[in-house]
This record gives structure tokens, sequence and C-alpha cells, in this order.
């Protein structure tokens, strides 16, 4: 049953008990439905801040009395009292009739009351418009208040924490110019707004749109070196949602392997005696070694990109094979394989000679001369006049009575393997 009457004659000693609280709201009336909101002044704070709730009108016309209290962790379930039974007309108004409340104690001091010490997240505050007497209700005037700290209350909602995870693919490490493909999931899912892809402090692309939690980016940019790569969330609306970064994702790009710029050729004249080179290139090579091949069997020892070509090279075919090197893997580079030709006739430096005395049955004896480069081994062959004295093949020859008044020569041909042969014939000598 509601009082459609103001209680104008109250004793002296009711008002003082309504004022203490003593008579509180009952359990038999219907509670009608919220009249509106509080403003809570400060709209921020701290647990000791004076708190001031001020309704946006007057209470019904029927209500002569107002209840404050107070819902939330920590405090009892059906709230806890914090303005008890009080006439309205003892508070003060605003110019739209309004009812200006300040709460006499701090948060502070009612959760004490309540015998705790931690305040966390939403309170609610409701201000019930009633009769001095009975448990009936005319209405609510409410307002919530969250503390985002033990300490600290803010009078809106927080925005709902979110968190924001990176992952890379393909996973580091990779090699440079590598398409990366860096994924940012946003939780929760249905939070709006984009993403920033940042390698340290720099950003890498443009800000990408969260669809179902997801946002994607791709580049192939990263350079060589690790890169602490993160993802920043920023929402859409800031007052429903909070802003994120990821953890810094170290990610490794290393040099690409050494590229074959120009493919490995054996220059210079293939012939022994010449010195041949294995001419190639490489990029992002940061050594290079080689080796010499010999009919496709390394040759010991062979390893600077140079050769001088000896006569065990002749008539085989002989190739190189260049293999370069850097931080991330190695890359080979063989050559066609060429033919070892002979080397050069042997030059003839001074010129055969034949000592002993110039007579018939005298010992004449070829001396072969100086060659270059030097001859392993010689032959000789006798002559009279210029023409081959069969069977004269030795150094030494002893004048036959034939050879009495002709001239004769001795041809000597020097030799060394893997080299044409050299030809020279002596100055000739009469025979006496």
């Amino acid at each position: 049953m509601k009082f459609t009457t103001a209680r104008r004659t109250l004793s002296a000693a009711l008002v003082s008990l309504l004022t203490a609280g003593a008579i509180t709201l009952g359990s038999g009336g219907a509670r009608a439905d919220v009249l509106g909101s509080l403003e809570v002044a400060p709209a921020t704070g701290t647990d000791t801040s004076g708190i001031t709730l001020t309704t946006p009108a007057p209470c019904p016309a029927e209500a002569t009395n107002l209840i404050v209290s107070v819902k939330g962790s920590g405090f009892p379930a059906e709230g806890q009292i914090v303005v008890s039974n009080s006439p309205v007309d003892t508070y003060a108004s605003t110019p739209a009739g309004g009812i200006v409340v300040p709460l006499t104690q701090t948060m502070r001091d009612y959760a004490s009351t309540a015998g705790f010490t931690t305040l966390q997240g939403r309170y609610d505050f409701t201000l019930t418009c009633r009769p001095a007497f009975g448990s009936s209700t005319y209405g609510d005037f409410t307002a919530p208040v969250w503390f985002t700290s033990n300490t600290s209350y803010q009078s809106t909602a927080p925005a709902t924490a979110t968190a924001t995870t990176l992952a890379g693919a393909p996973a580091s490490p990779v090699v440079q110019g590598t398409s990366v493909k860096l994924t940012a999931t946003v939780t929760p899912a249905d939070a709006a707004g984009t993403v920033r892809f940042l390698d340290g402090t720099a950003q890498l692309g443009t800000p990408v749109a969260v669809a179902a939690g997801k946002a994607t980016l791709t580049t192939s940019t990263l350079t060589v070196g690790t890169h602490p790569v993160k993802a920043v969330f920023t929402p859409a609306d800031p007052a429903a949602y909070a802003a994120s970064s990821s953890a810094a994702l170290p990610y490794t790009v290393r040099i690409k392997p050494p590229a074959v710029t120009t493919a490995a050729k054996v220059t210079g004249t293939a012939k022994v005696g010449s010195t041949v080179t294995c001419a190639v290139t490489f990029s992002g090579a940061a050594s290079v070694k080689y080796a010499w091949l010999r009919d496709n069997t390394v040759i010991s020892g062979a390893t600077t990109r140079t050769r001088a070509l000896v006569a065990a090279d002749h008539p085989h075919r002989t190739a190189c094979r260049a293999t370069a090197a850097n931080s991330t893997g190695t890359t080979t580079s063989s050559s066609p394989a060429v033919s070892v030709g002979l080397g050069p006739a042997l030059r003839n430096g001074t010129k055969p000679s034949i000592t002993g005395t110039a007579k018939v049955g005298y010992r004449q004896t070829a001396k072969p001369g100086t060659w270059t480069p030097a001859a392993t081994s010689y032959s000789y062959v006798w002559k009279r006049d210029g023409r081959v004295i069969r069977g004269a093949t030795r150094a030494t020859y002893y004048p036959t009575a034939a050879d009495r008044r002709h001239l004769v020569t001795v041809t000597v041909t020097a030799k060394r393997p893997g080299y044409a042969p050299g030809y020279a014939t002596s100055v000739s000598r009469r025979i006496g």
C-alpha cells in the first residue's frame, strides 16, 4: 500500500530514528521502475574521495524520504545502506528539481564497515524514493562506479581488456627476400579496430582492419638481421575496448646463399706449361674456394683460382669447381672440362756442338746444347753433307773413310714429357 500524503507532523524522536536509519526498507512493498540515472561527482576519484550523488529529477510527489544503498564485491548481496531513511527536503536541490545527496563517508569507510579491504570491479548505488514509514517505494535512481584498482574508481564503464598475439610464417629464421606472413590475433574476437605491424618502431605497411579477431600482413622487405616484430591493436571504439600490443616476436632474416652470376669456365690456353684460370662470379659470397679436376678426379693441392698445367695433365681433360660460401650456406659452380694439349716445342738456347778430332776413326761427341724448358732426354741423328748416316744415332760417332773430306753434323732432338720436342743442328765440321 502506498502513502499518498507526506507526513508533515513527525515527532522529533521519529525523525531522529529515520535519519539514523532505524527504519529501513521493508520486504512487503513492490519496487517501482528505475526513475533515472544518478550523477556521480567526482566522476573519477579514489577510495577516500567524498562522493556526491545527484538525481536528474525529483522523487515522485508521494515520496517524502529516501534511502541510498550500494552493492558490489565485498558488500552484502542485498546491499549496504550508506544513507539511512532521510527526508528528501533535508537535501539541496538542483534547478531541475534533482536531489543532491552527499555521502557522509568514503568507499574505503563503507568497505571497512562491511569487513573487507579490497575494492574491485563494479559497484551500484541505488537511491530509493519512499515514504517515511512502511515498505512501499516509488522508484529508484541508480548509478554504477568501477574500481579499476583497489584505490581508484571511475563512473564510466572501463573498456574491455584485449589481448594481442603475433605469429609469423614461415617460422624464423628465413632467407632474405622470403615472403613472410604476419598474423595478429586479437581477443575478444568481436573487438573492432586495426592492427599496426611494427619492426621495432618502424611501421610495416599500413594498418590492417581486424576481421573475426585476425589481421594479417605479408611482407618481403625485412632486411638481414633479427627484427623485434610486434602487433599493436587500436580499437575502433576506445570506450568499448582497450588497446593492446603483442610481445615482440624475434624474427631473424639470413642473407641469401651465394648465387652464381657467371658460371665457372676454364680460361687461358689449355696446354702444358700455360696457366689457366677458373673464371666465375657469385653474388652474396663471403668467400670462394677452388678445386681443379683431371678427368673428373680432384687434383690434390690444386686449390687456387689459377693453375699452371703440368706434363701430367696431357693428354687429359681438366676442369675447375668453385664453391662460394656465406653465413647461410654454399653454392657450387663447375666448369666444363677442356682437353690439355702439348706444351710448346722446347726452345734451343745454345746450339748443339761436336767435340773430338775431326779425322776418320776419331770419336766425335755430340753436346746437346741448352733448352727451355730443360730437356729430360735427347736423341741424335748424324748426317754427312746433310744426309742421314744410317745407324748413327748415338751421342758419339766414329767417322769412316766415307766421311773423309765431307761435312758432318749432328741433329739433336730435345724431349720433355708434355711438350713438343725441340730440334737443333750443330755447326758442321769437315772430316780429314
